[in-house]
Protein backbone atom coordinates (compact mmCIF):
# COMPACT_ATOMS: atom_id res chain seq x y z
CA UNK A 1 0.00 0.00 0.00
CA UNK A 2 1.36 3.37 -1.17
CA UNK A 3 0.11 6.79 0.21
CA UNK A 4 -1.95 8.90 -2.41
CA UNK A 5 -3.12 13.03 -2.81
CA UNK A 6 -6.08 12.74 -4.82
CA UNK A 7 -6.34 15.28 -7.59
CA UNK A 8 -3.86 17.47 -6.01
CA UNK A 9 -0.17 16.42 -7.21
CA UNK A 10 0.62 17.74 -10.79
CA UNK A 11 -1.14 20.56 -13.29
CA UNK A 12 -3.55 19.49 -15.84
CA UNK A 13 -2.06 21.56 -18.56
CA UNK A 14 0.93 20.51 -17.91
CA UNK A 15 -0.17 17.03 -17.99
CA UNK A 16 -1.39 17.64 -21.56
CA UNK A 17 1.65 19.54 -22.66
CA UNK A 18 3.64 16.37 -21.73
CA UNK A 19 1.16 14.07 -23.84
CA UNK A 20 1.60 16.39 -26.48
CA UNK A 21 5.19 16.10 -26.89
CA UNK A 22 5.24 12.71 -26.13
CA UNK A 23 2.97 12.40 -29.40
CA UNK A 24 5.59 14.50 -31.26
CA UNK A 25 8.79 12.82 -29.97
CA UNK A 26 7.39 8.91 -30.56
CA UNK A 27 6.60 10.14 -34.33
CA UNK A 28 9.57 11.75 -34.85
CA UNK A 29 11.16 8.60 -34.30
CA UNK A 30 8.83 6.17 -36.63
CA UNK A 31 10.85 5.07 -39.09
CA UNK A 32 9.65 5.76 -42.97
CA UNK A 33 8.24 2.79 -43.48
CA UNK A 34 4.74 3.10 -40.69
CA UNK A 35 4.45 6.37 -43.57
CA UNK A 36 3.75 3.81 -46.59
CA UNK A 37 -0.35 3.58 -47.15
CA UNK A 38 -0.64 0.39 -46.20
CA UNK A 39 0.47 0.62 -42.34
CA UNK A 40 0.08 4.52 -41.19
CA UNK A 41 -3.65 3.80 -40.15
CA UNK A 42 -2.34 0.84 -38.34
CA UNK A 43 0.38 2.78 -36.45
CA UNK A 44 -1.79 5.80 -35.79
CA UNK A 45 -4.45 3.55 -34.34
CA UNK A 46 -2.08 1.96 -32.22
CA UNK A 47 -0.38 5.64 -30.74
CA UNK A 48 -3.41 6.74 -30.23
CA UNK A 49 -4.53 3.99 -28.32
CA UNK A 50 -1.65 4.54 -26.05
CA UNK A 51 -2.04 7.73 -25.33
CA UNK A 52 -5.72 8.50 -24.15
CA UNK A 53 -5.69 9.48 -20.94
CA UNK A 54 -8.15 7.17 -19.43
CA UNK A 55 -9.11 7.77 -15.40
CA UNK A 56 -9.61 3.99 -13.52
CA UNK A 57 -12.68 3.39 -12.90
CA UNK A 58 -13.94 4.26 -9.53
CA UNK A 59 -17.11 5.49 -7.16
CA UNK A 60 -16.29 7.84 -4.60
CA UNK A 61 -19.88 7.55 -3.53
CA UNK A 62 -20.44 3.96 -3.05
CA UNK A 63 -17.49 3.12 -0.93
CA UNK A 64 -17.75 -0.30 1.23
CA UNK A 65 -17.24 0.52 5.03
CA UNK A 66 -15.43 -1.94 7.72
CA UNK A 67 -14.67 -1.16 11.38
CA UNK A 68 -11.22 -2.33 12.16
CA UNK A 69 -9.94 -2.67 15.55
CA UNK A 70 -5.98 -0.48 15.92
CA UNK A 71 -3.75 -0.39 18.63
CA UNK A 72 -2.13 3.03 18.99
CA UNK A 73 0.28 4.75 21.00
CA UNK A 74 -1.45 7.19 23.75
CA UNK A 75 0.14 9.95 22.75
CA UNK A 76 -1.65 9.65 19.68
CA UNK A 77 -4.44 10.90 21.29
CA UNK A 78 -3.35 12.65 23.99
CA UNK A 79 0.76 14.47 22.85
CA UNK A 80 2.56 14.32 25.61
CA UNK A 81 1.75 11.56 27.32
CA UNK A 82 3.89 8.37 27.63
CA UNK A 83 4.59 6.62 24.51
CA UNK A 84 4.93 3.64 26.06
CA UNK A 85 1.17 3.21 26.82
CA UNK A 86 -1.08 1.56 24.19
CA UNK A 87 -4.79 2.15 23.50
CA UNK A 88 -7.46 0.14 21.39
CA UNK A 89 -9.10 2.13 19.40
CA UNK A 90 -11.96 1.12 16.59
CA UNK A 91 -11.36 3.11 13.45
CA UNK A 92 -13.51 3.72 10.36
CA UNK A 93 -11.43 2.14 7.21
CA UNK A 94 -13.30 2.80 2.97
CA UNK A 95 -12.47 1.22 0.59
CA UNK A 96 -13.12 2.05 -2.93
CA UNK A 97 -12.70 -0.88 -5.58
CA UNK A 98 -10.93 0.53 -8.73
CA UNK A 99 -10.12 -0.59 -12.18
CA UNK A 100 -6.40 0.41 -14.06
CA UNK A 101 -3.88 2.51 -12.96
CA UNK A 102 -4.65 5.47 -10.10
CA UNK A 103 -1.67 8.10 -11.46
CA UNK A 104 -4.03 10.17 -13.19
CA UNK A 105 -6.03 10.61 -9.69
CA UNK A 106 -2.81 12.83 -8.55
CA UNK A 107 -3.82 15.28 -11.81
CA UNK A 108 -5.71 18.99 -10.79
CA UNK A 109 -9.00 18.93 -11.90
CA UNK A 110 -10.34 22.18 -13.42
CA UNK A 111 -12.39 22.89 -10.58
CA UNK A 112 -11.86 23.58 -6.75
CA UNK A 113 -10.49 20.66 -4.61
CA UNK A 114 -11.89 20.12 -0.90
CA UNK A 115 -9.54 20.01 1.88
CA UNK A 116 -8.32 16.48 2.33
CA UNK A 117 -9.48 14.79 4.86
CA UNK A 118 -7.78 10.99 6.07
CA UNK A 119 -4.97 9.38 4.85
CA UNK A 120 -5.75 7.40 1.50
CA UNK A 121 -3.64 4.51 0.61
CA UNK A 122 -3.20 3.03 -2.82
CA UNK A 123 -2.80 -1.23 -2.93
CA UNK A 124 -2.58 -1.69 -6.83
CA UNK A 125 -2.75 -5.24 -6.10
CA UNK A 126 -6.05 -5.85 -4.50
CA UNK A 127 -6.99 -2.68 -7.23
CA UNK A 128 -8.59 -0.65 -4.11
CA UNK A 129 -8.32 2.95 -2.72
CA UNK A 130 -8.84 3.27 1.03
CA UNK A 131 -8.92 5.88 3.93
CA UNK A 132 -9.18 4.89 7.42
CA UNK A 133 -10.41 7.70 10.10
CA UNK A 134 -8.91 7.31 13.61
CA UNK A 135 -11.42 9.47 15.03
CA UNK A 136 -14.27 7.94 13.84
CA UNK A 137 -14.74 6.18 18.19
CA UNK A 138 -15.02 9.73 19.69
CA UNK A 139 -17.01 11.39 17.10
CA UNK A 140 -18.29 8.49 14.68
CA UNK A 141 -21.28 10.77 13.16
CA UNK A 142 -19.06 14.06 12.64
CA UNK A 143 -16.57 11.57 11.25
CA UNK A 144 -18.87 9.99 8.82
CA UNK A 145 -20.71 13.15 7.65
CA UNK A 146 -17.55 14.13 7.35
CA UNK A 147 -16.47 11.54 4.89
CA UNK A 148 -19.72 11.44 3.00
CA UNK A 149 -19.05 15.57 2.30
CA UNK A 150 -15.49 14.91 1.01
CA UNK A 151 -16.43 11.60 -0.97
CA UNK A 152 -18.73 13.77 -3.04
CA UNK A 153 -16.01 16.17 -3.15
CA UNK A 154 -14.36 13.95 -4.41
CA UNK A 155 -16.92 12.37 -7.21
CA UNK A 156 -17.08 15.64 -8.71
CA UNK A 157 -13.61 16.33 -9.03
CA UNK A 158 -13.21 13.12 -10.44
CA UNK A 159 -16.28 13.73 -13.09
CA UNK A 160 -14.58 16.99 -14.10
CA UNK A 161 -11.21 15.33 -14.92
CA UNK A 162 -12.92 12.64 -16.79
CA UNK A 163 -14.36 15.63 -18.88
CA UNK A 164 -11.03 17.23 -19.97
CA UNK A 165 -9.64 14.09 -20.33
CA UNK A 166 -12.61 13.28 -22.95
CA UNK A 167 -11.88 16.64 -24.63
CA UNK A 168 -8.05 15.62 -24.71
CA UNK A 169 -8.56 12.41 -26.11
CA UNK A 170 -10.63 14.07 -28.77
CA UNK A 171 -8.14 16.26 -29.82
CA UNK A 172 -5.62 13.70 -29.90
CA UNK A 173 -6.51 13.33 -33.85
CA UNK A 174 -5.38 16.48 -34.57
CA UNK A 175 -2.46 16.41 -32.40
CA UNK A 176 -1.37 13.51 -34.00
CA UNK A 177 -2.31 14.91 -37.95
CA UNK A 178 -0.31 17.86 -36.76
CA UNK A 179 3.11 15.76 -35.64
CA UNK A 180 2.70 13.22 -39.06
CA UNK A 181 2.38 16.47 -41.23
CA UNK A 182 5.89 17.70 -39.31
CA UNK A 183 7.12 14.80 -39.79
CA UNK A 184 5.90 14.15 -43.41
CA UNK A 185 7.54 17.76 -44.01
CA UNK A 186 10.81 16.60 -42.78
CA UNK A 187 11.44 13.15 -44.85
CA UNK A 188 10.30 15.05 -47.66
CA UNK A 189 12.91 17.83 -47.52
CA UNK A 190 15.57 14.53 -46.78
CA UNK A 191 14.51 13.00 -49.35
CA UNK A 192 14.87 16.59 -51.81
CA UNK A 193 18.29 17.19 -50.57
CA UNK A 194 19.50 13.40 -50.99
CA UNK A 195 18.17 13.81 -54.42
CA UNK A 196 20.20 16.77 -55.17
CA UNK A 197 23.41 15.32 -53.72
CA UNK A 198 23.09 12.08 -56.40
Amino acid sequence: MKTIHLFDQYDLDSLFLKKTNEVNDLISEWPDAYFAPEQIELHISSLKNDQQLKLPQLDFLNGRQELCERIYPVSVYQPGRNNKAKVKVSVLIVHYAFNGQTYLLGCRPPIDVPAPIGEWQADTVSQHISVEYMDYEKYPKKTLAAHQEYAAGLQRCYESLQTAFAEFNNRLDDIIKTAISQKSGEMDDMHRLLALLR
